[in-house]
């Protein structure tokens, strides 16, 4: 039996917001403790919140939504983690990957080991992120990842928004060589701790939404 772990975070009002943005509310409706038949909750939150992903339509207008996906193409059976430990603001690029990266791996993992200051102001103020050359090398020299995830609060370092923007526009976008590659922000990498075999991720399905929080099983 394989071991299965849970790569998502859970989502709480003390979830931390790209920008510190402090938007998230979840209260009780109702309560068997004051009379009610049921527990019920109230949720108000943005739709890129906590483990979340990012499709074309959140960049473009034109992209594809979250509805345009059938459920397979969110089961991943060649997933690859790779350790890129960063600084506050970094930026990750090819160069960081010196050959690393498998040719038919389909989900692509950098722990950058940032999660450690998740509830921490430098976790969203000065997160590393990934660049504009990367994803555009993504792109054009490994066709087969379909999606790439990372342990911060976004691919867009804070510090550095305008690479950020490009970068998930070269994810994103159109390309002649590949199709579009998803991106999964405010991912949980602590947990694995052996090779990753299968990684399912499970959207909240919003009709025609541009991203949303996910849950993601991963099989060890």
């Amino acid at each position: 039996m394989p071991q299965i772990i849970l790569l998502s975070h859970s989502l709480s009002e003390e979830t931390p917001l790209y920008g510190g943005e402090q938007s998230i509310s979840i209260k009780s409706k109702t309560s068997i403790t004051k009379g009610d038949s049921a527990n019920t909750l109230t949720l108000n939150f943005p739709n890129h919140t906590g483990t979340h992903l990012d499709v074309p339509r959140h960049f473009f207008n034109d992209g594809n939504t979250l509805s345009d996906y059938p459920p397979e193409f969110w089961i991943f059976n060649k997933p690859q983690l790779v350790d890129i430990p960063c600084d506050e603001n970094y930026l990750i690029t090819p160069n960081d990957f010196n050959n690393s990266l498998i040719a038919n791996t389909d989900l692509l993992l950098i722990r950058t080991g940032f999660e450690q200051y998740r509830f921490q102001e430098k976790y969203w103020k000065y997160n590393p992120g990934l660049s504009s050359t990367f994803a555009h090398w993504v792109r054009e020299e490994h066709p087969n990842v379909r999606a790439v995830g990372i342990d911060t609060i976004s691919i867009t370092s804070y510090q550095n928004r305008d690479d950020g923007r490009n970068a998930h526009q070269g994810f994103l976008g159109k390309n002649d060589n590949s199709d579009p590659v998803m991106l999964i922000e405010d991912v949980s990498l602590i947990p694995i701790t052996g090779n990753i075999n299968q990684v399912i991720i499970s959207p909240l399905f919003i009709e025609n939404g541009d991203g949303a929080p996910c849950t993601i099983f991963g099989m060890l």
